[in-house]
């Protein structure tokens, strides 16, 4: 979205349903969303205002509200019936 010009829309990528919030590192320009019904991690890297999905890992239906470390792990709450039920744990390739 431009800020600069009421709002625009630059660019958008299909995350799924059930996104609470996302996550976005700075560092990396990756771009990180949970979609808790859809039981998806999708992974994006921002380039200039544009999107571009690297990848889509399936993980748990609930699982949302990701935080990622540094060496980009995800950590996501995995939540059953308002309880959490555990964290779901999705680490980048070693190459």
């Amino acid at each position: 979205m431009d800020a600069g010009h009421n709002g625009e829309r630059l660019s958008s990528i299909d995350t799924g349903d059930g996104v609470d919030d996302l996550h976005y590192s700075p560092s990396t320009h990756m771009l990180y969303v949970g979609a808790a019904k859809d039981a998806r991690l999708t992974v994006a890297r921002v380039d200039g205002g544009k999107l571009s999905q690297v990848a889509v890992v399936p993980t748990h239906e609930g699982a949302r509200n990701g935080v990622v470390t540094k060496d980009g792990a995800v950590y996501l709450a995995h939540s059953q019936l308002g309880k959490l039920a555990g964290l779901i744990v999705v680490s980048p390739a070693k190459k």
